[in-house]
């Protein structure tokens, strides 16, 4: 478990990518995410909902059952259940522990496990999600969208390239871990 510095968290807490305000996230717009991607992930109970409630089931979707450190208005059962109406395979459901403010290796080991997953994977997290994009951004095939919640903002899109990848890989580096040969 590597705890994350406060300098660190500042950073992260600039959106990777484009904001797309809560008023103007519509089916249409998800679908064309969704359609122009190589892989599409969402991150966060919020986004996840938003996203399954258009019918678009992600290839990796990573929540916490809690939204603003409260419970969510939807809970994991229920979001896997929609998943899985909308599936004709199986809905593959990983877990790990990851504390506030952290980002364990039990996460990292879990993120490149769901990416490399043929079939649409639900990861469980255990304490806090939130620090999981970081790895996402680093390790997901380029061309891949990551979709997160900018709190009281609306849904950060990421488009995964060469640039960032190697942001998200400093940063990691600076949290503490050793990239060497991943």
């Amino acid at each position: 478990m590597k705890p994350v510095r406060k300098e660190i968290i500042d950073l992260l807490r600039k959106p990777f990518g484009e904001v797309i305000s809560y008023s103007q996230v519509e089916k249409r717009k998800i679908i064309e995410l969704r359609e122009a991607t190589s892989k599409f992930i969402t991150v966060g109970d919020t986004t996840t909902a938003k996203v399954v409630s258009f019918d678009v089931v992600p290839e990796v979707s990573v929540v916490d059952g809690f939204e603003k450190r409260s419970a969510a208005k939807m809970s994991i059962s229920k979001l896997k259940s929609m998943i899985t109406a909308l599936l004709d395979e199986e809905l593959i459901e990983y877990s790990c522990t990851n504390k506030a403010g952290t980002l364990s290796l039990e996460a990292l080991r879990v993120v490149f496990r769901a990416l490399m997953s043929y079939a649409p994977v639900l990861v469980r997290v255990i304490g806090e999600e939130d620090l999981i994009t970081l790895p996402l951004v680093a390790y997901a095939p380029t061309d891949s969208r990551i979709l997160y919640g900018q709190p009281s903002q609306g849904i950060v899109v990421v488009r995964v390239e060469n640039r960032i990848q190697e942001t998200a890989k400093h940063l990691m580096r600076r949290i503490g871990f050793d990239l060497e040969g991943v």
